[in-house]
């Protein structure tokens, strides 16, 4: 009987074939883990009980999910590189900055309403203001009065605004996008919506000097 002899080249070959598809299946392994644990997020009960007070909508309870997912993430990339950072602030601000949508979906309004119901139902003054700052990359006093909103400045100011701000802005439903397709939504804003070119120009701009900011305190790329 003839026995068919493997050459020594196939078998090294086999060798590595068989650790490339290892390392591949514990990549994918890992990253399926993170997505499980970022699923199964611990959502604080005082967040659970406002959602269903004021009927939040499911959608906006993952979109919220998602933009939490993220800024915690990013937070505790910037604390264990010695900022300081209050990640509970920045989790709990990023769960509840769309509160205000449960009463207007309004872009201009829905985080002067998400201000609004905190205060009402006594959170933090930390909390009230991730709420009230982060649409785009911040309004400030002049352009509030162009835009017939309360005049005063909503441009993020702490670490855990520009955060939770930063990361909305990377959050489309309950999808992550590249900075570069958030850009161009602004783009497209300015196409549809002419009287708003300079506002989304601005925001442009903004967004952009956020970006560098937290790319540089977190050691992350966007």
């Amino acid at each position: 009987m003839q026995h068919t002899v493997c050459p020594k080249s196939a078998t090294i070959s086999s060798k590595r074939e068989l650790e490339n598809y290892l390392r591949v299946f514990i990549r994918i392994n890992k990253y399926f883990l993170r997505i499980s644990l970022a699923n199964f997020m611990k959502i604080p009960n005082n967040v659970e009980e406002l959602w269903d007070r004021y009927n939040l909508h499911d959608r906006v309870r993952e979109h919220c999910k998602a933009v939490a997912n993220l800024s915690v993430k990013i937070a505790r990339e910037v604390k264990s590189r010695g900022h300081d950072v209050d990640v509970n602030t920045v989790l709990l601000g990023a769960l509840l900055h769309d509160i205000g949508r449960a009463i207007s979906n309004d872009p201009f309004q829905h985080f002067l309403k998400s201000a609004e119901i905190l205060r009402r139902e006594g959170f933090d003054e930390k909390i009230v203001r991730i709420a009230e700052r982060h649409f785009g990359a911040g309004i400030s006093e002049e352009d509030a009065k162009k835009l017939g909103l309360p005049v005063k400045s909503y441009m993020p100011e702490t670490i855990e605004e520009k955060i939770v701000s930063f990361a909305d802005n990377l959050v489309f439903g309950s999808r992550i996008r590249s900075f570069d397709e958030f850009i161009q939504r602004l783009n497209e804003i300015c196409n549809r919506a002419p009287k708003l070119k300079w506002f989304a120009e601005k925001t442009k701009i903004r967004a952009e000097r956020l970006k560098r900011e937290i790319e540089e305190l977190s050691g992350l790329k966007f």
